[in-house]
């Protein structure tokens, strides 16, 4: 066979090949997801009207996904950090509606491919622990920064992990807690009432009183992985701490009765 048949081969080949993997398409919505975690719970149930979103997009109605992202933050924020856990502040989730070109975006197919995108939620994550960059619709990530035509910031996540400082305790992040959950239920947060006593949830929701929750000073509360963690980093263990409460405030009256 001619050697410089051969080669031209090897060429077209080689083209043949590169095409396959990088094809010009719709990388959003024409290409295999790579995940749908960004717009579904834990156990796969749809929870941010994805179709509605893509609808208004199509038309050219930012407004209307702006509006759709703002009542949904809560939920997008909790679906991002299901599958990014290491990010522990808000400000390093930011949230874009984006059109323009997208060069190399991976696909479900394992393949990459460039093309054309309008008004797509792109997610992206500037975090010590990860940087990346996906679309909201299919969790494809990109290899190249994508070449914006037209940007719209909307915002960064919703905060979900709260500190306690000093002569703080969960009533001074309301109503930011209040919008996640009943957090001292559902975190097993003990309610003490003025005299120091456990009181249940329907007590320190229904009866006036002063009640305090049994957090220290810079406590970090996870709302989205239901957990209280001290300064240490280490996981709050409430009933430890209760008894090493009452194992100090018994040490205290016996000192004082024997004064």
């Amino acid at each position: 066979m001619n050697r410089n048949f051969c080669i031209a081969l090897v060429a077209i080949a080689t083209i043949a090949v590169m095409a396959s993997c990088n094809r010009k398409v719709d990388p959003v919505h024409g290409t295999q997801a790579v995940t749908n975690a960004f717009y579904t719970d834990a156990e796969g149930n749809q929870n941010f009207p994805l179709d509605q979103f893509h609808k208004f997009g199509m038309v050219g109605d930012t407004s209307a996904q702006r509006q759709l992202v703002d009542e949904y933050r809560k939920i997008l924020t909790a679906n991002v950090v299901r599958q990014y856990p290491q990010v522990k502040n808000e400000e390093n989730i930011h949230f874009i509606l984006g059109s323009g070109f997208a060069k190399d975006v991976e696909s479900g197919d394992g393949k990459f491919y460039s093309g054309k995108f309008e008004n797509e939620l792109i997610i992206i994550l500037d975090d010590p622990s990860i940087h990346d960059t996906l679309f909201l619709a299919c969790g494809n990530g990109m290899l190249q920064p994508l070449e914006f035509s037209e940007r719209h910031d909307f915002g960064t996540a919703e905060p979900w992990r709260f500190t306690i400082l000093p002569e703080e305790g969960l009533a001074h992040h309301l109503p930011e807690l209040e919008a996640w959950a009943e957090v001292a239920n559902n975190l097993s947060i003990p309610i003490k009432d003025n005299d120091g006593n456990i009181v249940s949830q329907e007590t320190y929701l229904n009866y006036l009183g002063k009640y305090e929750s049994c957090l220290f000073p810079y406590d970090v509360v996870d709302v989205l992985n239901g957990k209280v963690y001290n300064q240490a980093g280490q996981e709050v263990d409430f009933d430890r701490r209760l008894a090493e409460a009452e194992k100090a405030k018994a040490e205290q009256q016996k000192a004082k009765k024997r004064r």
